[in-house]
């Protein structure tokens, strides 16, 4: 082995740790609790049933999903303002929504993590997940 390669050992407790959170990460969203998937300083608003487009605090139905949160708004406004955002028309297509300031925090094959923060007061936010 050349001396400026060196061996890399990692401690199997890092192993250990790296693999129960790829598992936590990796668990479906179904039968948790909402304190389990809920982002930090946000208010669980409810599971939007994609085929009826009716909103339920229960867990949803197998199949595609969306769960919204909120930041110093009240469910009730993020729904509205979630109805409200539009997509725009060509790739990479961005969310957005007027008075506020979307960005996709995460993004994956069938799952999608946006957040819009109003301008000038980004305390005030709504968020989404969507997967399947």
């Amino acid at each position: 082995m050349a001396s400026h390669i060196r061996s890399l050992r990692v401690p199997t407790t890092i192993v250990a740790l790296i693999a129960s959170v790829a598992t936590v990460l990796a668990t479906p969203a179904f039968g948790q609790s909402e304190e389990d998937f809920t982002p930090v300083g946000y208010e669980f608003c409810g599971w939007l049933n994609l085929g009826e487009g009716t909103w339920t605090y229960g867990d949803p139905e197998d199949g595609a999903w969306l769960r919204l949160f909120a930041r110093d708004m009240t469910c009730r406004s993020a729904r509205r303002n979630y109805g409200r955002v539009r997509y725009t028309q060509r790739p990479p297509y961005r969310p957005v929504k007027p008075g506020y300031r979307c960005r996709t925090l995460d993004s994956d094959y069938e799952y999608g993590d946006v957040r819009c923060a109003k301008q000038g007061k980004s305390r005030v936010a709504f968020r989404w997940q969507t997967g399947s």
